[in-house]
């Protein structure tokens, strides 16, 4: 018999927690649990969820206190008999958590996708049955917080291999960003915000240049960083070199054009984009932080660096540039690792969190 499950999820914009969350709860789906989705009316996750054949609920959640959105809620598990409540963002995790003490039959889940430390542990007290990190850095960081280990369970993201054959072809990019075929193009994907630190991205582009005048360095993502940043890549006399992509909806065919994917962060909870530029057999270069060597093997699949070292950085991507067989030794073994980070392995291992919580509560 499935289960009955409600996702809320208070995002506006669409970064890998949201895929992660559609992913799952697609899986679900077609596992025989029904699954209703509480997401923000003009959010894009409405607009991407159109297509599926999973119930959406639209409600204003204008914060994490925001006691009117507590109250729909509350109604909405009510209403459709929800046995399990699984909390996807920071601001769902309160609104949800208090919705659900209408109902103290129901389960809660909090997934938990950064490994920033944790502000307040009375929220993660407030009836929270289990808490699901997509590392182990982020476990890590919980309970050094204080938080219950009995309470954390790992389970990683997962990617769609499916979604990376017969892509569109990418002439179109070249075309868009004036780029020649022979360009060697080093790219990242990540929201424009602090903890993501392009700032290291960029000062490393401009040790890259010295050595490879005619590499160019793309950014997709949108954050309140964005003029910050390319008011330093003036700074750093990178205008010609550097492309502000903005939001895409294309990002396989995106990456498919880089030669090498960098991840910059100082922070960073696992970095399901790292999957997707694997799922391109693409070498990566990612900082050595958080869930990202769960990713990324060193000197296998990519190169890891210290964070906040664009030196470092720097010196990973320009050994890549130099050496193209290692490049194309590393993309393909990291395309034959993603068997350890499929979509279905991360809702089988979700799947399996609800029972145990279920058999958990039963005997409360």
């Amino acid at each position: 018999m499935g289960y009955r499950i409600l996702h809320i999820n208070t995002a506006k914009t669409w970064r890998g927690g949201e895929q992660q969350m559609v992913y799952l709860a697609g899986g679900l789906q077609e596992r025989g649990h029904e699954n209703f989705i509480a997401c923000q009316p003009e959010s894009v996750l409405k607009q991407r969820l159109s297509s599926k054949d999973i119930s959406v609920i639209t409600l204003p959640m204008r914060g994490e206190w925001d006691l009117f959105a507590v109250v729909r809620l509350a109604k909405i598990i009510k209403k459709n008999n929800i046995q399990i409540i699984h909390l996807h963002t920071a601001h769902a995790h309160t609104l949800g958590a208090l919705a659900a003490k209408s109902n103290p039959s129901c389960r809660v889940v909090l997934s938990r996708r950064v490994d920033f430390h944790i502000h307040s542990l009375i929220k993660y007290k407030m009836g929270i049955d289990r808490i699901i990190a997509v590392s182990e850095g982020i476990k890590k960081v919980l309970i050094e917080d204080g938080v219950n280990p009995d309470k954390v369970s790992v389970v990683h993201d997962g990617v769609d291999l499916d979604r990376f054959d017969n892509l569109k072809e990418n002439n179109y990019l070249y075309e868009e960003f004036n780029l020649e075929k022979d360009t060697s193009v080093i790219g990242i994907v990540a929201a424009l915000a602090p903890h993501k630190h392009h700032e290291n991205f960029l000062e490393a582009a401009k040790i890259v240049k010295g050595e490879f005048p005619k590499a160019r360095f793309l950014i997709a993502g949108e954050g309140e960083l964005e003029e910050e940043l390319k008011q330093l890549s003036k700074k750093l006399n990178l205008e010609n070199e550097i492309v502000f992509c903005g939001f895409r909806k294309d990002i396989p065919e995106l990456i498919s054009i880089f030669d090498i994917f960098v991840l910059s962060s100082y922070l960073e909870g696992m970095g399901s984009v790292l999957l997707e530029a694997m799922a391109l057999s693409k070498p990566i270069v990612a900082t050595k932080t958080g869930g990202i060597p769960e990713v990324v093997k060193d000197k296998e699949n990519g190169i890891l660096v210290p964070p906040r070292d664009h030196q470092a950085l720097a010196t990973g991507i320009i050994y890549l540039l130099k050496n193209g067989h290692i490049r194309k030794k590393m993309g393909k073994t990291g395309k034959e690792m993603l068997k350890d980070f499929s979509v279905s392995k991360m809702v089988e291992g979700t799947e399996k969190i609800y029972k145990e919580i279920m058999v958990e509560k039963s005997y409360d």
